[in-house]
């Protein structure tokens, strides 16, 4: 058994307890930021995650799934990145259009509001995005036309649908 002087306890005891409200705190405030960012970032696009037919693909149920494969992984940080330009087949339908770059946004955002969108509508412990996902991401600039090409690629392997 460990002795701990006297002295030291009450001081360690509140130390380690600000560490752990710290810790649940930053957890907490990530877990409300996380939609709110989405709704700012994205919602107003894809109209609440469920998209819009023949106009923007939805996301919610997709994007978990996709993640769910280091190459699927990948993909959805380059979208997010770089954006995405061309025709797409996704949840039963076909889309032509664009999707913007969000590289404005820091990384720890992206990893944020892709963790979300990959936790709606799925079944199971859904993929989860970190900032050095990003980080590496941003090492590999791409155009959107790049990343539909990787899509492509990925839907041979793997369909993204």
């Amino acid at each position: 058994m460990i002795r701990i002087d006297p002295a030291v306890r009450l001081p360690l005891f509140l130390a380690i307890s600000m560490v752990i409200v710290f810790v649940i705190g930053h957890a907490w405030e990530n877990r409300v930021q996380a939609p709110r960012e989405y709704s700012n970032e994205c919602s107003i696009c894809h109209h609440g995650g469920h998209g819009q037919v023949s106009e923007i693909a939805p996301i919610f149920g997709r994007v978990g799934p996709i993640a769910q494969t280091p190459a699927g992984h990948h993909y959805l940080v380059d979208v997010l990145l770089y954006g995405l330009d061309g025709s797409i087949t996704a949840g039963g339908g076909h889309y032509n259009g664009a999707m913007p770059s969000f590289q404005r946004l820091p990384d720890d955002e992206i990893a944020r509001i892709l963790t979300f969108v990959a936790s709606q509508e799925m079944s199971g412990s859904a993929p989860t995005f970190t900032a050095a996902d990003i980080a590496a991401a941003r090492t590999h600039p791409m155009s959107a036309s790049e990343v539909l090409q990787e899509r492509q690629k990925l839907d041979l392997q793997t369909p993204v649908r």
